[in-house]
């Protein structure tokens, strides 16, 4: 073989290395824990009807009416729970994002930069827009509510606030991007500290019906 011929295929195969990084780079990483597998619980009598449910977002808060659009969308399901994979649509949340600004006011987000998300289960009427009821994870084990958020960086949310007597603390700490489990703690007689909790083994989402 000629170095003449042998060049132009030594380019090619250059051409095709150099393309096969670069996908390589653009795939973005799969996080086992943003793969969320849970049972799912009616609590009360079943909506005349039936239901269905949708997986918005609460973005740059905790509490208040999803800001999202429902782009989630199970991976699968079965007559009693369902996957959600979050890998999937972590372009479509990062597209939402917002500043941070919290309802309950004693709240600090360090840096200020850092944007948050809640995702945020509802179930509507099969065929309409209405709630047919409240809406909870919960860790299956010890019945203790969660909340699933989402952080962008490195990031510290803190703040309490003492009103009759009983005192609610935030000390939630992500060491990196990604989703936190965050639940209740008691920490005292009088004091609840919310803060990450480790990821429950098992998981429900309850519907808590309207005539329940």
């Amino acid at each position: 073989m000629s170095l003449t011929s042998a060049r132009p295929r030594a380019a090619a195969a250059a051409l095709l290395a150099a393309l096969a990084a670069l996908s390589g780079c653009a795939r973005a990483p799969h996080h086992a824990g943003w793969v969320i597998h849970s049972a799912l619980q009616v609590v009360g009598p079943p909506p005349a009807g039936g239901y269905r449910l949708a997986f918005p977002y609460i973005v740059g808060d905790f509490y208040g009416s999803p800001n999202t659009g429902d782009f989630v969308v199970p991976l699968s399901r079965t007559p009693g729970g369902f996957t959600l994979d979050l890998n999937r649509t972590q372009r479509a949340l990062e597209s939402e994002l917002g500043p941070t600004d919290f309802s309950l006011r004693f709240l600090k987000i360090t840096p200020a930069e850092a944007r948050i998300a809640r995702l945020t289960p509802i179930a509507l009427q099969r065929t309409g827009i209405d709630s047919v009821g409240a809406v909870e994870w919960l860790d299956a084990q010890s019945r203790a509510p969660l909340m699933l958020i989402y952080i962008d960086r490195p990031a510290r949310i803190a703040g309490s606030l003492t009103r009759g007597g009983e005192t609610i603390r935030y000390d939630i700490r992500a060491a990196k991007p990604g989703y936190v489990w965050v639940g209740g703690i008691r920490a005292g007689e009088h004091d609840t500290l919310y803060t990450v909790v480790p990821p429950p083994q098992h998981l429900i989402l309850t519907i808590t019906t309207t005539s329940a």
